[in-house]
């Protein structure tokens, strides 16, 4: 019994043991974690990653508000660069907001106030070409700002640009309290929002500017009238653009305009012929529809001589190709291609023939819509050595204008072209 009783303090332990097992142990922690289990609270996906995960700092200088009193802010981000406009060159030199007294150069018929908050935008005008420009009533060079709101200027241009001439012009603006220059742009237009194609320049980003592109394949290229004419054509030169160099001119809105400077040689049995744009100029086929260039002033063209033109089509911005006919509609060359400009955001068809209602547009946009008139044409009377061969010529035959010579035509330095284009650029 003794025995017996010496094991109970062994049982009672087991006991308090197995009352012990309900509670929880608690072991040491462990602070080891593995990379996705560290990231998984703060990561982002980046193609996930919305604007408001990615801008973790302050707000940019565009969404601050602008001081309540007086200040002047200038746009340290402005670039400064060329841009054509007809036959001068436009850059913007300097861009600042600014509210309190009076600025230099303000508008004397528009009121100041010192609580309102105006832009100054401050430009260089350079002549390339050999005519003034009339500027003192041009008010329609618009401030774009960056959420697309226009604001108009308060006054005009105000200057002559005279040919060959530079001018510093400033034009002022007025902003509502917390516009910003940043992403803005300057909107030059023609007299008319409407009526040439406007030019946008960046205020602070690099840009390239829609021009004109030389259209190799017709230069130097002859074609002979299907007709009784006794004319022939030398293309000279040729171009695309919405912005011709050497004439100045700015296509119409939506459009964009082939020059081309013809040479004209006149071999009939007559002592001289009249050479118009409506009845004898080249024509250009776009689709269904043809387009006699813009009026020129009719020249006369003695036999055995020539006489160079500068002919100017506007046609529908979307054209990617065209045909050249002669004045009796009958073809000389197809399938020119018109090439895209750098910095042209204007959509080419893919189809070398447009469909009816492509040539319905282009009817739309023809040169009946243009405001310009030029004396394009010189006269190369002089230079009979050109027709050495050609003097028994009859009507029918042009046996002697051989396209492998500049014989009849002579060279393309000799001769130049007069044009006293009024420009409404």
């Amino acid at each position: 019994m003794i025995k017996h009783l010496s094991i109970l303090p062994l049982f009672a332990l087991l006991i308090c043991s197995a009352c012990n097992d309900s509670k929880s142990v608690k072991l040491p922690k462990d602070d080891t974690k593995t990379s996705a289990e560290k990231d998984k609270g703060t990561s982002v996906d980046p193609e996930t990653r919305n604007g408001e995960t990615a801008s973790s700092g302050s707000g940019s200088s565009s969404s601050t508000p602008n001081p309540t009193g007086a200040f002047e802010r200038k746009l340290d981000s402005l670039v400064t660069q060329l841009a054509p406009w007809g036959d001068i060159e436009i850059s913007v030199e300097k861009a600042r907001e600014l509210r309190g007294a009076k600025p230099e150069g303000f508008p004397t018929e528009v009121k100041h106030s010192t609580s309102s908050v105006y832009a100054i935008v401050d430009l260089s005008l350079e002549s390339k070409g050999d005519q003034e420009n009339d500027y003192k009533k041009r008010d329609t060079w618009d401030l774009i700002l960056k959420d697309g709101s226009r604001v108009k200027p308060l006054a005009p241009l105000g200057v002559v640009l005279a040919a060959g001439g530079t001018k510093k012009v400033s034009l002022f603006y007025k902003l509502e309290d917390n516009a910003k220059l940043e992403g803005a742009s300057l909107e030059v237009n023609g007299s008319s929002r409407d009526a040439l194609e406007p030019l946008p320049i960046p205020l602070d980003q690099k840009s390239k500017f829609p021009s004109q592109v030389k259209l190799s394949d017709l230069v130097g290229e002859t074609f002979e009238p299907n007709d009784d004419s006794s004319l022939r054509f030398k293309i000279v030169d040729a171009v695309y653009g919405v912005n011709l160099e050497d004439t100045g001119r700015r296509a119409p809105r939506d459009q964009r305009l082939v020059e081309l400077t013809v040479r004209v040689g006149y071999n009939g049995d007559n002592d001289q012929m009249s050479f118009s744009s409506t009845d004898d100029a080249p024509r250009i086929s776009i689709g269904d529809k043809t387009f006699a260039p813009d009026a020129f002033d009719t020249k006369t063209i003695e036999s055995g001589a020539t006489r160079d033109f500068v002919m100017v089509y506007p046609i529908a911005e979307t054209a990617s190709r065209m045909d050249l006919l002669d004045a009796g509609k009958e073809k000389m060359q197809t399938g020119i291609e018109l090439p895209s400009l750098d910095g042209d955001t204007a959509k080419k068809t893919d189809k070398a023939d447009s469909s009816k209602d492509d040539s319905d547009d282009e009817a739309d946009n023809s040169s009946d819509d243009s405001e310009d008139e030029f004396d394009s044409s010189s006269d190369n009377s002089d230079d009979e050595s050109f027709f050495d061969d050609s003097s028994d010529s009859s009507d029918d035959s042009f046996d002697s204008w051989d396209d492998s010579s500049d014989e009849f035509f002579g060279s393309d330095d000799e001769s130049s072209d007069d044009s006293d284009e009024d420009s409404d650029n």
